[in-house]
């Protein structure tokens, strides 16, 4: 991790100013991120993308145990699924806490959380204040997903403050599957690259118990 120390210190630098915003590689897309304390920075990546304000963002955070802190409720099967598919390209949907700004909220009541799994992002992230941060794909709203730094660069450069390498770990290119668990039932929300049938294998094992 040596060889891509650098990197990691511009991208926890940029973050470190209150409305700092950057793009960063992680195991699916890019995306742009910010820190999730910071209600300016989540509007500059809002105008940035010129992305609607009922679409949310998510939590991406570098330990699981201090992801479930934006989270309220019942989480006996998030935490479940978080300890068989985290880091990985799963993100799930559950109950907001209070704390969370209203700009990431999705109809001011839920959040969706994920851990990456990209090395160097989760050292980014370890740094972060309570080691997380807000985040969405780092494109132009209704543009397709970003797959290259230059892609990134063309629709995004002018608008963050940093633009990350992908440190030796370029994106798949596919998106995560997203699981609502706010509801009676689990609903997938957007099939991505974890298989729903192995998702649902793990999801009613918990619910057989």
């Amino acid at each position: 991790m040596m060889l891509h120390e650098n990197e990691i210190e511009k991208a926890v630098n940029a973050l470190s100013r209150k409305d700092g915003v950057i793009v960063v590689p992680t195991d699916t897309t890019y995306g742009v991120i910010c820190r999730v304390d910071c209600p300016e920075a989540v509007d500059r990546i809002y105008n940035a993308k010129g992305r609607d304000r009922s679409k949310p963002l998510i939590i991406l955070g570098s330990d699981a145990g201090l992801l479930f802190q934006w989270v309220t409720g019942d989480i006996t099967l998030a935490l479940v699924l978080a300890a068989r598919f985290w880091p990985g390209p799963l993100t799930i949907i559950a109950r907001a806490a209070e704390k969370v700004l209203p700009g990431i909220l999705s109809d001011g009541r839920t959040v969706g959380l994920r851990m990456p799994k990209h090395t160097a992002l989760l050292d980014v992230l370890s740094r972060l204040p309570r080691c997380s941060a807000a985040s969405t794909s780092a494109n132009l709203s209704g543009a397709g997903e970003p797959t290259s730094l230059e892609a990134v660069r063309q629709s995004l450069g002018d608008s963050v403050d940093f633009v990350m390498s992908d440190c030796g770990e370029p994106p798949a290119g596919s998106v995560s599957t997203v699981v609502d668990l706010t509801g009676d039932e689990p609903v997938v929300l957007r099939e991505g690259a974890l298989d729903k049938e192995l998702l649902f294998s793990s999801i009613n094992e918990v619910v057989r118990r």
